[in-house]
């Protein structure tokens, strides 16, 4: 019988942006969730950006961006999101985006990026999605 690997967990804990945004990564064995909370707006933008490629640069099994708590996400927000998105998927890494709430969906309805996005509604959503992701590699 082989021994499995146990699920490694690492939490780092938020850090503060410029304004009311918070980041937090949390790392296991299957994949790394970067948590935004807050306003993505054009005082974090930058901050976010080097956050995310900083993780895509670790290279995890897979990679989360949950937005959950975002209240506002402006067009520069979402265009270092799509370009998190596009490196990671050029990158053979798989990747998925958490987002139910109006201030993400609805902007990225409109600019029609929901269609290159990979949006789930919740946390367990985007999992399962990249669980089976993972067995098509």
């Amino acid at each position: 019988m082989l021994d499995t690997p146990a699920a490694r967990t690492a939490r780092e804990p938020a850090a503060a942006l410029p304004g009311p945004a918070t980041v937090t990564v949390t790392t296991t064995y299957e994949h790394t969730v970067v948590a935004i909370a807050g306003d993505i707006d054009l005082a974090v933008t930058a901050q976010v950006q080097e956050r995310l490629h900083n993780e895509l640069r670790l290279r995890p099994e897979a990679l989360i961006i949950d937005l959950t708590d975002v209240a506002f996400c402006s067009s520069g927000g979402l265009s270092v999101l799509l370009e998190a998105v596009t490196t990671a998927h050029g990158g053979g890494l798989p990747c998925a985006v958490v987002a139910a709430q109006r201030a993400v969906l609805r902007p990225a309805r409109l600019l029609r990026l929901d269609r290159h996005l990979p949006i789930h509604p919740t946390l367990a959503d985007a999992e399962t999605w990249l669980s089976l992701v993972a067995q098509l590699r």
